[in-house]
C-alpha cells in the first residue's frame, strides 16, 4: 500500500529550497511514498520533477496550466468536489468573497492533504512558507492538515528543514 506526502508551498520558494524539494520527492519516491501535490508554479513543480510518474497531481480545472493530471473537478466528481468545498470553505476565513477559479484552487488543497476520496490523510506534509507560518495559499493546506493531525515540515524553519535533509540523507 502507497504512503503519501503533500508537496507544496509558495510560487516564490527560493532557488535553493526548490532543489531541495526536487531532491527530497525523489529520495520519498524511492522508499515508497507517493506525492500528492497541486502543479502551482514554483514549489509544487519542484515537487513533481522528483515525485515520478506516480504522483497524485489535484488540479483546479481539466488541463490547468498544461497539466494531463485526471485528478480535477470533472473526474472527480460534482458529489466529491462538493464535500471538498465544504472542507476548504470552512478552513478559510473568507472564502464566499473569493473567485470561483480561487475556491477551486483551495478546494484542490483539501485532496492534496486528505487524498483522491477524502479518507486516507498524507503522512505528513512537506512545504516552505515564506514565514515559516501557515500563510498565503499554502496556509489553507496547512490548516487543514492541522485539524487533521498531519504533520507539517516546513522548509523555512532551520530545525524542521535539518530534519528532513538528515531523514532522506540529502
Amino acid at each position: 500500500m502507497p504512503r503519501f506526502y503533500a508537496g507544496i508551498g509558495a510560487r516564490a520558494t527560493p532557488p535553493a529550497i526548490l532543489s531541495l524539494m526536487t531532491h527530497a520527492a525523489f529520495a520519498l519516491t524511492k522508499r515508497g511514498y507517493v506525492l500528492r501535490s497541486g502543479h502551482a508554479i514554483g514549489a509544487d513543480s519542484a515537487f513533481e520533477r522528483g515525485a515520478g510518474p506516480s504522483a497524485q497531481i489535484f488540479l483546479p480545472a481539466v488541463g490547468w496550466r498544461g497539466s494531463a493530471s485526471a485528478l480535477h473537478p470533472g473526474t472527480l466528481g460534482a458529489e466529491l468536489w462538493g464535500r471538498a468545498r465544504l472542507i476548504a470553505a470552512a478552513h478559510h476565513p473568507a472564502f464566499a468573497g473569493l473567485s470561483a477559479f480561487v475556491q477551486a484552487l483551495h478546494t484542490r488543497n483539501v485532496f492534496q492533504v486528505l487524498g483522491v476520496s477524502l479518507d486516507s490523510p498524507a503522512e505528513f506534509v512537506l512545504c516552505w512558507t515564506a514565514d515559516g507560518e501557515a500563510s498565503g495559499g499554502t496556509g489553507q493546506a496547512l490548516r487543514i492538515a492541522a485539524s487533521h493531525g498531519v504533520p507539517v515540515f516546513n522548509l523555512q524553519r532551520p530545525r524542521e528543514r535539518s530534519h528532513v535533509e538528515r531523514h532522506l540523507v540529502l
